[in-house]
């Protein structure tokens, strides 16, 4: 039934039935193990089993001659199910790590039971629910990509309009905007509004004008972003869930005043954000609520304070494998540098920018504010280095990793002579 390993928990809930009870699968699994027929590994995240590839093609064939395939495919995907409302419910809390890795383990059972859900009749609605749970898993862990295909297609398999369908539109929305995709990001909002409306879900209408508000701000519209914005702060702050309506909101409307010139309030902001993020235990808004402050402080004349910032945010992005904002932060860092005269250490960056938004989507997100900002630091560069040196060290920067790059931000990684002394 397992795609990859599983946990005894899960054994425990999709094989037991009224022969074989819930409790006796602890012994039988350990019995399993004795005889080297499923193998056991353990890490700070538990205790996993899997069973041998060629025994486990044998019991499959097994189960279908048997006609149990659709019965255990279905309870496996109840499980599942079950695991990503956990998961979602528990997100933004002080387990967040844990959660992180747990779902990352959870992938390949996650893709198996999406796959069985959407190919079968009676159980797309599932997949719907499902995949929009883990709106955090795509946008927070690395797989923007495989998120986005798997909604569209669970949104095409389920027309009809519903709460689990408005849920599914704005966490496209939410994936979309992260590959910088503004234009399909307002495209489902709207329609999740449209949608939401009709079917009374005032949660998803807040979501929606929440998803508006970001994809004006990626447009480059700031009036409109922060009328927006602000409705899905106001609607929100009186809720207990801090994502994905509250905090990234408020990090987005910060984003909002500093591109209007209103730096302080912007970091006002951010400091309550930071504040609210330490008592909840929550790390990936916070991350980005970093790299925020770094812009402000950055803006106002303090790039050793920005690169601090920028570093604090950096590093909890690396463990969380969030592709976006470690290029967010890293495009920051390299204008930091400009800022503290280390200008080739900005034209490494730049390279290894330039290499890295490919797997991302599209670079800054298209986003006006970005893409001034970057264009400047790359002027500054090559006047301050002159043609050939700058693109020397771009070269070297296109040889980097994401991770090397992060090394080379974070000061782990020896940085290229500077040549600015």
């Amino acid at each position: 039934m397992f795609a990859g390993d599983f946990e005894l928990d899960a054994a425990r809930f999709v094989c037991s039935d009224e022969r074989l009870p819930s409790e006796d699968i602890t012994d039988l699994v350990t019995g399993l193990v004795e005889k080297s027929i499923l193998l056991i590994r353990s890490n700070h995240a538990g205790v996993r089993y899997k069973l041998i590839d060629t025994l486990a093609e044998y019991g499959e064939e097994w189960l279908d001659k048997l006609g149990q395939t659709q019965v255990m495919r279905h309870k496996h995907l109840q499980y599942y199910l079950s695991l990503a409302t956990r998961s979602e419910d528990a997100w933004s809390g002080p387990r967040q790590i844990y959660w992180f890795i747990r779902m990352r383990q959870e992938h390949d059972n996650v893709r198996l039971a999406l796959e069985h859900a959407l190919r079968t009749p009676g159980e797309t609605l599932m997949a719907l629910t499902l995949l929009s749970s883990l709106w955090f898993m795509w946008v927070c862990c690395g797989f923007v990509r495989e998120g986005r295909l798997y909604l569209e297609r669970a949104l095409e398999a389920n027309p009809g309009v519903s709460k689990e369908r408005c849920k599914a539109l704005w966490v496209l929305s939410y994936v979309r905007s992260a590959q910088g995709d503004s234009v399909g990001a307002l495209e489902a909002a709207e329609a999740c509004s449209t949608e939401a409306v009709r079917v009374g879900d005032s949660r998803a209408v807040i979501l929606a004008s929440k998803m508006q508000g970001t994809a004006a701000l990626l447009q480059g519209d700031l009036q409109k972003a922060s009328a927006l914005l602000g409705v899905a702060i106001e609607f929100n702050t009186d809720n207990k869930e801090l994502n994905p309506g509250l905090l990234p909101a408020i990090v987005e409307l910060s984003l909002v005043l500093s591109a209007q010139g209103e730096v302080y309030e912007a970091e006002s902001l951010l400091q309550d954000c930071l504040q609210v993020c330490r008592e909840r235990g929550e790390l990936w808004v916070g991350s980005y609520a970093q790299w925020a402050m770094s812009l402000t402080k950055l803006a106002t004349g303090r790039p050793d304070e920005a690169l601090h910032s920028a570093r604090e945010g950096l590093r909890v992005k690396r463990h969380f494998h969030d592709t976006l904002g470690t290029l967010l932060a890293l495009e920051t860092t390299a204008r930091i540098c400009v800022a503290r005269d280390q200008d080739r250490v900005a034209a490494v960056l730049l390279g290894a920018l330039h290499q890295n938004w490919k797997t991302a989507g599209l670079p800054m997100l298209g986003a006006p504010f970005l893409t001034t900002d970057h264009d400047q630091c790359v002027k500054e560069c090559q006047k301050s280095l002159g043609e050939k040196a700058y693109w020397a060290a771009f070269e070297e920067g296109g040889r980097l990793d994401l991770d090397e790059a992060s090394a080379l931000a974070l000061g782990d990684l020896d940085a290229p002579e500077d040549s600015t002394g």
